[in-house]
């Protein structure tokens, strides 16, 4: 049973850069059996279908990233640390190859996908958005962030603003051009 896990979570691992790194139109299951030296009958057993994979790769992912968020609440923080920190776990995939957050690679090819994934999509920004919110709310009322709009446009803004700065991070090929950009977005809070 332990080994059928590991190979289970190995899929799953080589399925999270696959995506992140080319798309979810990019990779197909022989990439995933050459990466892991296993036939793709071994991961149709255990995925049926390249859905079916997506589909649990995503939803991992989404529950590690609001658990990473639940860490940021937990830690004695400002809420100005608090939003360093959200824009951290953007920048970490980066760090990584120029890899892409799953979610930002695979909004990208939304209509490509069936309404189950566009939902974990949607419940993934959904709980960004809110998080942000709360966090944003929370600082103008503390007087650490001073924007002029409600912090449900700010939060929808800056999860925009994430999005894109990745983006454009990627394609420099500059680890310190996401940093500048978020230096420069943070001044806005503070307006």
């Amino acid at each position: 049973m332990n080994i059928k896990k590991n190979t289970v979570q190995e899929i799953m691992d080589i399925g999270l850069t696959l995506v992140q790194e080319r798309g979810y139109n990019g990779f197909s299951y022989a990439d995933i059996a050459e990466a892991i030296g296993i036939r793709k009958a071994s991961i149709h057993y255990h995925f049926p279908s390249k859905q079916d994979l997506v589909q649990a790769v995503l939803n991992r992912y989404r529950r590690e990233f609001m658990d990473k968020l639940q860490q940021i609440n937990d830690q004695p923080l400002s809420w100005r640390q608090k939003i360093q920190s959200f824009f951290l776990l953007y920048r970490e995939p980066l760090d990584k190859n120029t890899k892409l957050c799953l979610c930002s690679m695979m909004a990208a090819e939304l209509n490509s996908f069936p309404i189950e994934i566009r939902d974990e999509l949607n419940l993934f920004f959904d709980a960004n958005t809110l998080w942000v919110e709360n966090v944003l709310d929370q600082g103008k009322s503390a007087g650490e962030f001073t924007f002029s709009n409600a912090a449900l446009e700010q939060a929808k803004i800056l999860i925009a603003f994430v999005q894109g700065a990745q983006l454009l991070s990627r394609t420099s090929s500059e680890k310190g051009y996401f940093d500048s950009l978020v230096l420069n977005y943070m001044a806005t809070l503070t307006q």
